[in-house]
C-alpha cells in the first residue's frame, strides 16, 4: 500500500485563515478553483481518494478562526476511508 501523503498544520506559525487555505490548496492539489472557505474545504477533503493524513498541531494559546479548521477537517477525516486526521496539544 502506497505511503499516504502527509500535510501538517502548526497553528502558532499559521496567522491567518487565507495561509491555511494556502496550504492545504497546494500540498493537497485542491483544483484552481477552490474558494478558499470551509465549505469549499469540506467539499475538496471529500473528493481526497488517495491516502492522506492531515497532523494538526494545536498551539498553547488558540485561536477562535483556527477551531473551524480543525472541526472541518475532523469531520472529513471520520466520513472518509482516504482521510486521516491527527490532532495534537
Amino acid at each position: 500500500m502506497p505511503r499516504p501523503r502527509k500535510v501538517t498544520l502548526r497553528e502558532a506559525e499559521l496567522t491567518t485563515p487565507e495561509e491555511v487555505h494556502e496550504r492545504l490548496a497546494r500540498k493537497l492539489d485542491f483544483p484552481e478553483y477552490y474558494g478558499h472557505n470551509l465549505d469549499a474545504l469540506e467539499d475538496c477533503l471529500g473528493d481526497i481518494d488517495e491516502p492522506t493524513r492531515i497532523v494538526v498541531v494545536r498551539a498553547d494559546e488558540k485561536t477562535a478562526w483556527f477551531n473551524g479548521f480543525v472541526e472541518v477537517i475532523r469531520e472529513s477525516a471520520q466520513r472518509s476511508c482516504f482521510l486521516g486526521c491527527s490532532i495534537r496539544s
